[in-house]
């Protein structure tokens, strides 16, 4: 670390006050002392009296005395450590100081060798070996989810093992929650600092203020010289899929390179590109079938390579068959045909084959019972509209006109459906299973019941659809909706999924998974644990494929970055944080103040000038 030569004092005013202090000193060496004459045989038995006599007389000149030039340089260096004397450092710690790491996608790129996120870990072990015994440092890792690393601490050991546990992601950083956190850990204490390390990629902040701490931000990258995927989709045509890739150039020359095209691990195309500075473009390609997952390549020089790839799963939309067992419901009928990829189904009764006690192995995914009795079924979800029999509820006697007081908003089968204004004619009382959960209830009896048992999904609705108004509202195609949804949500996820880096979900399990492994793309594994029948996957920090694995349960989805925000790597030499401006700063100093040692060479010198003393008397 290098220091200035020059010193600076933050209370200069305070020096001023040695002349008043050291001419009261002198004038205490100067005053006559207070004598009672005494007679005496003889004056020559005390010859040191007699000088001591002559010293203490008033307005003679001023003989040189140890103690008193002691006195004077206690009194100097007190004034001084109060004059709060001070050197400039190259550094940027404060007295409590928080470090924030970007570890979004774009702080991957490799314009600063080896990576952004490399020089600012680097950046970040040099403030730690600068630190003094009397300072404090935090360090918070601004990924998706944003992780304080190490609390406030004096342990640089500790700080550096902090340092090394750092993670970068490909997903968008939180960078807005960083900043509150710090904030919050320093943001009330006079002196400290809030650092933050990144290239700025990232929106404005504008709800942050840092308190009484210094922001400071430092900036890493030289250029934006980027070319991402920026978008992928595949639709079905007549023909086949069409594959469509966007392309999104953001630096200033033209690039030239090689998109591949995957189909289930084997490369089915690849073409020659050239994207333009400042454009984006779209590539298509069709095919007659395609095996899952799809991936595409971008084969280029650039400097993120986190956006160069891009991959989807789940994409093809399967058909759900559905059978509906009664005489028929021309509102539930229209219901459903408003789901293009429901294939519907009419029988009086259920088919033999389709019977059975064990889940699995029938034709149809939902089997509804509308006003007819429930017979075991294959079907993974059965719903049952006024029908005895089944395991999900009991009916017995009749209400009148029941009203809905309260229902599950939050349910996945009543999300965006209002039940407020629903008018009933008449319903049976309903006695749920104690296993099954109450999603809508009048004062009276249940009116919607919900759960999984041995396998199976039940819905249970206690009054007949067609002694209701309730097919005639705008939430009836909704709930179906919902419906379909939540009944075929574990074979979707056996066909896999694509999510975006970074984004939290909720997977519905087998029943009896306790526990599941997360397979990450570079081969690392995480523990996940199941609640309820659901498991909630915090992110996908990386991009590329997953699997989930359990003792029942396998299955793959699919991560991509897609944002450009992030592909947008040029460095911001300012940000708009807290509705304040924030510029990028290369040299940082900070004020390493000098009154301990001064105050601790006062109190050395006043124990000499005591000994000093001592002696003499």
């Amino acid at each position: 670390m290098g220091y200035n030569r020059a010193m600076l004092f933050q209370s200069l005013g305070v020096l001023f006050w040695f002349l008043p202090v050291a001419g009261f000193i002198i004038l205490l060496y100067l005053l006559k002392i207070r004598r009672r004459e005494v007679r005496v045989p003889a004056r020559f038995l005390w010859p040191p009296i007699t000088t001591d006599v002559r010293a203490n007389t008033l307005f003679q000149r001023l003989r040189p005395n140890l103690l008193l030039f002691l006195q004077l340089l206690i009194a100097l260096l007190l004034l001084l450590a109060l004059a709060r004397p001070a050197m400039q450092a190259r550094g940027a710690l404060g007295r409590q100081t928080v470090v924030i790491v970007d570890a979004s996608a774009s702080m991957g790129a490799t314009d600063v060798p080896p990576s952004r996120f490399e020089a600012a870990r680097s950046r970040l072990r040099t403030l730690i070996r600068e630190m003094s015994a009397s300072e404090q440092l935090a360090i918070i890792e601004a990924g998706p989810n944003v992780r304080v690393v190490a609390s406030l601490t004096s342990d640089q050991r500790k700080l550096l093992d902090a340092a090394n546990s750092l993670q970068l992601s490909d997903a968008r950083g939180n960078i807005d929650e960083a900043l509150r956190l710090a904030a919050a850990l320093v943001g009330n204490r006079t002196g400290s600092r809030i650092v933050l390390l990144s290239d700025g990629a990232f929106p404005e902040v504008a709800d942050f203020s840092p308190g009484k701490a210094q922001l400071i931000y430092e900036s890493f990258g030289k250029h934006s010289e980027n070319v991402a995927i920026t978008a992928m989709d595949v639709q079905e045509r007549a023909g086949g899929i069409e594959w469509f890739v966007g392309l999104r150039h953001f630096g200033e020359k033209p690039v030239k390179g090689i998109l591949e095209f995957y189909a289930g691990g084997d490369l089915v195309d690849a073409r020659e590109i050239t994207v333009p500075p400042k454009q984006a473009v779209g590539q298509t390609l069709t095919l007659q079938h395609a095996r899952e997952p799809l991936e595409v390549r971008l084969v280029l020089n650039d400097a993120l390579p986190a956006d160069n790839r891009a991959y989807l799963m789940g994409t093809t939309e399967q058909t759900i068959r559905v059978l509906l067992v009664g005489e028929g419901n021309f509102f539930l009928e229209r219901a459903l045909a408003l789901e293009p990829s429901v294939q519907l189904d009419k029988a009086p009764t259920v088919p033999e084959s389709e019977r059975g006690n064990t889940v699995g192995g029938g034709t149809y995914a939902l089997i509804i019972f509308d006003g007819t009795p429930v017979v075991p079924v294959k079907a993974r979800a059965v719903m049952v509209i006024r029908s005895k029999g089944g395991p999900i509820a009991e009916l017995s006697g009749s209400i009148k006109v029941p009203r809905v007081a309260t229902w599950e908003r939050d349910h996945p089968l009543l999300r965006y459906v209002e039940l407020g204004n629903l008018l009933i004619d008449n319903a049976p009382r309903l006695t749920p299973a104690p296993w099954a959960k109450v999603l809508a209830e009048s004062q009276q009896t249940p009116l919607i019941v919900a759960g999984e048992h041995a396998g199976r999904k039940w819905v249970g609705i206690g009054w007949n659809l067609l002694e209701s108004d309730f097919p005639l509202q705008p939430g009836f195609p909704i709930f179906v909706a919902n419906l379909l949804h939540w009944a075929t949500s574990e074979r979707a996820s056996e066909a896999g999924f694509t999510v975006r880096t970074g984004t939290p979900f909720t997977l519905t399990t087998h029943p009896g998974e306790q526990q599941l492994t997360l397979k990450l793309p570079n081969g690392q594994s995480q523990l996940l644990r199941v609640n309820e029948g659901s498991v909630i996957v915090p992110s996908a920090p990386k991009v590329g494929l997953y699997e989930v694995v359990g003792k029942r349960t396998r299955l793959k989805f699919a991560a991509n970055l897609l944002d450009s925000e992030e592909s947008n790597i040029a460095p911001r030499s300012a940000l708009q944080l807290g509705g304040r401006t924030v510029t990028a700063q290369a040299s940082i100093f900070t004020l390493r103040e000098l009154w301990r040692p001064l105050a601790l060479l006062a109190l050395m010198t006043l124990m000499v000038e005591w000994w000093v003393f001592i002696r003499r008397s």
